[in-house]
């Protein structure tokens, strides 16, 4: 064997091995995913397999048998792949009319091979129709490409489509041995240029699949935010309509009684009126925090600002809130979420910077409401700590993140030891804040 075939049977045998670990990624792949595209680009390269195995023997025999079965699945993977695209970019079906492509390769390489002597007249066709259902395949996943945004797809229709052009030299370059070996080298770049591409077509179903999870649990998220808020409503009103009425005509009835006891009795009847008045402020205080008033009655800024008064009554630090005159229009959920974060971030300041003092910033710009709040407090090492504490129990910025995330919002908590806690907190505006 001259060294030239020597050169040619070690590049065949290097290309062979690649095809080999191409094929067996793709079937594994459809046995992860199940996709039929994957299946069928195992095929084609368990075919393209089948072609190199002919050429091989063909190179060491120099039969015409070999070089007919090398001829026929050269054309039977480039259809193989072809339809793979259309299984990928339209969920194609078989038709009876395409037997007749099938069936091609198998009779024009007869005819070729055994029954014809002029190279060009015989090879001619076949490269044809090689590279037009190469460039086909190319243009199909180039299609898929402009309506879907792929890089999978950008990959393999460029990867393809170079490879069709590819096919057309062969002819005038690869059929005299000027290619040799590096056609085999150039075929190895295209074989790993597809296992790319269809990696990334992997990567970018993962992607696809990450977001519809993640949507699917920001709308769970928001559901059960709805849910309880709702039934906080039903015990607010529940307590406000039913329990304090009880309490009021409790103490209504009590304030008869003792106008007409005798004088031993009354200061016993004077303090359960007192008891009673210490129930209902404890029952108003319960509903207020249940569902505020305010936030249905006025709306969400004068709520956040009778809740930092609220919080600046019970304490002697100084305590500020900054906002506009007026706020854009969020939803109803992204309020009550709004509402229920200033309450844990004032809740948190009062458990851990009870001296220190707080400011409260809202603000609204680029199509979101920003709420801020920070205190001057011991504060912590946010990078390495927030896990620890919600591992330990601490679950109140963990909640406010889950229902901020829950109404499209974000939640920024920046904080180091001796220098205070800042929490930033976004909520989208209303789809309708600006009609």
């Amino acid at each position: 064997m001259n060294p030239t075939s020597v050169l040619e049977l070690d590049a065949a045998i290097l290309q062979a091995a690649i095809t080999s670990l191409a094929g067996g990624l793709c079937f594994a792949l459809y046995v992860r995913y199940e996709r039929p595209y994957f299946a069928w680009f195992g095929v084609a390269w368990a075919m393209y397999l089948a072609r190199l195995g002919a050429i091989l023997a063909f190179a060491v025999q120099q039969h015409l048998g070999w070089l007919y079965w090398h001829q026929v699945f050269t054309g039977e993977t480039a259809l193989a792949l072809l339809w793979t695209a259309f299984v990928f970019s339209q969920a194609a079906r078989w038709r009876q009319r395409y037997w007749l492509a099938i069936a091609f390769p198998p009779l024009w390489s007869y005819v070729a091979i055994y029954r014809m002597e002029n190279f060009l007249l015989a090879a001619g066709p076949a490269v044809l129709f090689l590279s037009v259902a190469t460039l086909a395949t190319g243009v199909m996943f180039l299609r898929y490409r402009l309506a879907n945004p792929s890089s999978g797809a950008s990959m393999l229709s460029v990867t393809f489509l170079l490879w069709g052009l590819h096919h057309l030299d062969y002819p005038l370059l690869r059929a005299r041995g000027v290619w040799t070996p590096w056609g085999y080298y150039l075929d190895i770049i295209f074989v790993l240029g597809a296992c790319g591409g269809i990696l990334l077509l992997v990567n970018h179903e993962l992607a696809d699949g990450l977001r519809q999870r993640t949507a699917e649990l920001e709308h769970l998220s928001r559901r059960m935010v709805r849910q309880h808020e709702e039934e906080r409503r039903r015990l607010s009103l529940a307590l406000h309509d039913e329990t304090a009425q009880v309490f009021a005509a409790l103490k209504l009835e009590l304030g008869a009684i003792g106008e007409r006891v005798d004088a031993g009795i009354t200061g016993r009847v004077t303090r359960a009126v007192t008891l009673v008045d210490a129930g209902l402020r404890q029952i108003r205080d319960v509903t207020h925090d249940l569902r505020p008033s305010l936030l249905d009655d006025l709306g969400l800024l004068p709520a956040l600002r009778s809740l930092v008064g609220e919080f600046t009554s019970r304490r002697d630090a100084q305590t500020t809130f900054e906002a506009p005159e007026s706020l854009p229009v969020v939803s109803d959920d992204a309020e009550v979420a709004l509402f229920r974060a200033l309450q844990e971030g004032l809740s948190n300041v009062g458990r851990h910077a009870s001296t220190a003092p707080v400011r409260v910033v809202a603000t609204a710009n680029d199509g979101r409401v920003r709420l801020t709040i920070s205190d001057r407090g011991p504060g912590f090492d946010a990078a390495h700590d927030l896990e620890r504490l919600e591992a330990a129990g601490h679950l109140g910025l963990a909640g406010m993140r889950e229902r901020i995330a829950g109404v499209g919002g974000d939640v920024r908590v920046v904080s180091s030891p001796n220098a205070g806690v800042t929490i930033e907190i976004d909520v989208p505006l209303a789809e309708d804040a600006d009609e």
